[in-house]
């Protein structure tokens, strides 16, 4: 009897206990199906050139225990963009043309990029039609926040150039090539105007690459010369009979209407050097390859022998004998950029 009395008491003075903790409650109850919201700063509408990141920024109105994921789609109704054009794309076989950021655990507010990708095309301007897609988010609660991105096409500043002269020939039953006797030279630019004279390509590889910067020349005529910095030997090599060795020229203006593919000419053959034309490392026979024109933002690239432009005067211009710079020499077109 003693027991049973004990334990009914037991059970009363629980009772009691959590009777009192309840009435004395005072931290407020944690409500589970409120989550946190996402705001997107990024714009509705916007205008970009190609190579441009548009920076996005994610805020939460409060923080997350967790890394959660938010994706940007491509709306490919309304876009004239196509994959290559942004960062937006396949990011897995299972998954659909999408950008995904992940939002870290513990943080308020996330910013990075969406990239619109630059290229050597010249396009028309283009659109991007984009969304933030609320229903792949678990973590919190956003609105679709879709966007239009104005893409103009990028053309660049630079006139990017390759000679080339590598051929084979042979002496005593044995062929060889140019650059492999590093047959070496040099590519220097001319300034009409200010009788300026720099190099362009001179670091004895075969085929030398060099670039024409806007920022560099302002408007007017630069002839680009040739020099035979080191002949690898040839000249003395009894070649019979002698070869000619005109420059091959490779252009390339990115995003240029008219030059974004590219194109090349091959020098005068008047001009041109040949097998037995000795090193001439103090640059005392320089020889004309082309002329670049340059004119509020345009290059134009001409020689003797161009067949585009108007205007075409005569060839007076063989050599650069003991550099002679006060020629004037204007040439007829041979592509524009």
């Amino acid at each position: 009897m003693k027991k049973i009395f004990i334990n009914v008491f037991s059970l009363l003075l629980i009772g009691s206990i959590i009777t009192s903790c309840s009435s004395n409650e005072d931290v407020a109850g944690v409500d589970s199906s409120v989550k946190p919201t996402l705001t997107i700063d990024f714009p509705t509408a916007i205008t970009v050139t190609e190579g441009t990141d548009i920076p996005v920024t994610f805020t939460v109105s409060k923080p997350v225990g967790v890394d959660f994921e938010i994706r940007v789609l491509i709306n490919n109704q309304a876009s004239t963009a196509d994959l290559n054009d942004s960062d937006i794309e396949n990011t897995s076989v299972n998954t659909s043309v999408e950008k995904v950021f992940t939002f870290p655990a513990f943080a308020t507010t996330y910013t990075d990029v969406i990239s619109i990708k630059n290229d050597d095309l010249a396009e028309p301007t283009e659109t991007l039609a984009i969304y933030f897609d609320p229903t792949r988010v678990t973590a919190v609660s956003m609105t679709q926040l879709n966007s239009i991105i104005t893409i103009n096409n990028f053309v660049s500043n630079d006139l990017n150039l390759v000679f080339n002269w590598d051929q084979t020939f042979n002496v005593g039953g044995t062929d060889y090539t140019l650059c492999e006797i590093v047959y070496d030279l040099d590519f220097l630019v001319y300034n009409v105007t200010t009788t300026n004279i720099s190099y362009i390509a001179a670091t004895a590889s075969c085929p030398e690459v060099g670039s024409m910067n806007l920022g560099d020349y302002p408007n007017g005529d630069y002839d680009i010369l040739v020099n035979l910095y080191d002949d690898g030997g040839l000249s003395g090599a009894g070649v019979s009979p002698p070869f000619s060795i005109p420059i091959t020229v490779d252009y390339i203006r990115s995003g240029s209407l008219t030059l974004s593919s590219g194109g090349s000419f091959v020098q005068d053959p008047a001009y041109a050097l040949d097998s037995n034309t000795p090193s001439d490392p103090n640059g005392n026979d320089l020889r004309y390859l082309a002329t670049v024109n340059v004119q509020n933002g345009v290059f134009t690239i001409s020689d003797d022998n161009g067949t585009i432009a108007s205007g075409r005067m005569a060839n007076i211009k063989k050599a650069f004998k003991g550099l002679k710079i006060n020629n004037k020499v204007r040439k007829n077109n041979i592509s524009k950029l």
